[in-house]
């Protein structure tokens, strides 16, 4: 018997409305593909994966997908040289122009360059940034990017930014954010409601394990369950008259 049966109510909920749930998967698995194939990201697809993981920071990511191609234009698609001069200043309040700015993206901007620098000094310690991240257990490589004190870390990034942004490298990896740490408490999966981090890292992965289904995958699922502008059930006020989960611990009648 499943033990996560609720994660099929969820799936069944969205296939019951034609929500194609699996669209939001289907670039996420091209850029993992490439990594199974062993080849490298360039240091210039690592900034881009970094910095819309700096944008996602508490706001919706509609807005943010609406305007890629606006952002790849203020960043210059991601030209190193230019993103290590350039202004901060110019770099937010351009972003905030076209309303992708974030509580959090003043000090972002201060710091892209520091954490561009952190990168390169990945790669000349192990030939490529790749060779770190795909030699180092998933735990231990979200630490050292995200936790005060460690050589790597990432400035502004905490534990969801850094797995949104090991995502856009290609990891098999969920971003433990407020959705998905709601949800996994919501559904009782998890001891905390909501769910904390490492709660929510693990939970997600037993899904994953137990269904066979790469943990983005189930990331993306409750995500999309949850999100303004997605499926949107779950959300800070869920609609669980429209949620076909029958035995979730936190329903609402």
């Amino acid at each position: 018997m499943s033990g996560y049966i609720e994660f099929k109510e969820i799936v069944d909920t969205m296939e019951a409305q034609n929500y194609d749930w699996r669209k939001e998967i289907r670039d996420i698995e091209r850029v993992q593909e490439k990594r199974k194939n062993k080849v490298d990201f360039s240091l210039t697809e690592h900034v881009k994966a970094m910095v819309y993981s700096m944008l996602s920071n508490n706001r919706p990511w509609d807005g943010i997908a609406k305007n890629s191609e606006k952002i790849d234009a203020i960043f210059q698609n991601f030209n190193i040289d230019y993103l290590l001069t350039a202004s901060p200043e110019e770099l937010e309040q351009k972003l905030k122009e076209i309303k992708c700015g974030n509580r959090q993206i003043k000090n972002q901007m201060l710091n892209l360059s520091g954490n561009i620098k952190i990168l390169q000094r990945i790669a000349y310690d192990f030939g490529t940034i790749d060779n770190y991240y795909n030699s180092t257990a998933t735990d231990t490589l979200i630490k050292s990017l995200s936790v005060s004190g460690q050589k790597y870390k990432l400035k502004y990034m905490g534990t969801p930014l850094v797995c949104e942004y090991l995502k856009g490298v290609g990891l098999d990896i969920i971003k433990p954010d407020v959705h998905v740490c709601r949800i996994v408490g919501r559904l009782g999966y998890s001891k905390h409601n909501p769910a904390t981090i490492q709660e929510a890292l693990d939970v997600c992965k037993a899904i994953a394990d137990e269904y066979n289904l790469p943990q983005v995958a189930v990331d993306t699922v409750f995500w999309q369950y949850c999100a303004k502008d997605k499926f949107e059930i779950c959300s800070d006020v869920p609609k669980c008259n429209h949620c076909g989960v029958q035995n979730c611990p936190n329903k609402i009648l």
